[in-house]
């Protein structure tokens, strides 16, 4: 039986907001009920200011309330934050089943969702254009 994709309620908005939260050298994941991860964050309500959805939807997943959020990127729909928490206590949505803060390094070696696996490709460097071509 195919799983149904879940209808959004009509308050929300089409734009998401991902945070990339670390700690140290750790990034979190949330587990989906699926099993795959992915970075805490969700739909911006409609009217919400973006950063405002972002932190809402950071501690609606997680139950740690972040202030100092700073875009780093953009994608169709898709706005991303980065910052640093101080505590492992999360307090899981019925949303996700399990968390962890998992070594930037190792990220990839996670089961990631599709979603999560394009959202983190803002991670990798860019490719810098040789300023003289041979």
């Amino acid at each position: 039986m195919p799983l149904l994709e879940k209808k959004r309620p009509d308050s929300d908005s089409s734009i998401s907001a991902k945070v990339f939260a670390y700690k140290l050298n750790s990034l979190l994941l949330l587990q989906n009920l699926d099993n795959t991860w992915e970075l805490p964050g969700g739909h911006v309500k409609k009217g919400e200011p973006i950063i405002i959805g972002a932190m809402r939807e950071f501690f609606e997943e997680t139950g740690i309330q972040v202030y100092n959020l700073n875009i780093v990127g953009k994608g169709i729909n898709r706005v991303f934050f980065k910052t640093k928490v101080n505590s492992t206590n999360v307090k899981l949505s019925k949303e996700h089943k399990n968390y962890m803060f998992v070594p930037v390094n190792n990220v990839y070696k996670m089961n990631l969702s599709k979603k999560a696996y394009k959202d983190l490709s803002i991670l990798k460097p860019k490719k810098k254009k040789n300023e003289e071509e041979v």
